[in-house]
């Protein structure tokens, strides 16, 4: 009972100490990297059946737009359409990769639009 005790008192002490906090950009926009890393890895190229981009160019732009999607999950907006609204009025329509953002997103597992 004693050793139930004690070990008890020590989840405790470490539970208290963990405290929760919100993750930075940084670490959004290499979380997103990495899930886009390993789609590359695990997405035959040709199987690929986006709305309007290509694989290749749904890659490109998941990259390039990690920054902007992280951007846009710290600020509260996660999932779908209005992921994609942030998204795309950052970028702005003269971005190559606004046709793809949809696609992006889906690809991610963020969402549809």
């Amino acid at each position: 009972m004693k050793t139930f005790l004690a070990l008890l008192v020590c989840v405790v002490a470490v539970s208290a100490n963990a405290v929760a906090r919100d993750e930075t950009v940084t670490e959004i926009e290499n979380r997103i990297l990495r899930t886009a890393l390993a789609k590359v890895g695990e997405t035959r190229m040709t199987e690929w059946t986006g709305v309007g981009c290509s694989a290749w160019d749904v890659a490109t732009c998941a990259g390039a737009l990690a920054g902007t999607i992280a951007a846009c999950v710290a600020s509260g907006i996660t999932w779908g359409a209005a992921l994609a609204g942030c998204i795309s009025g950052i970028i702005g329509t003269g971005d190559a990769c606004w046709d793809c953002v949809c696609d992006v997103i889906e690809w991610l597992g963020m969402g549809s639009c």
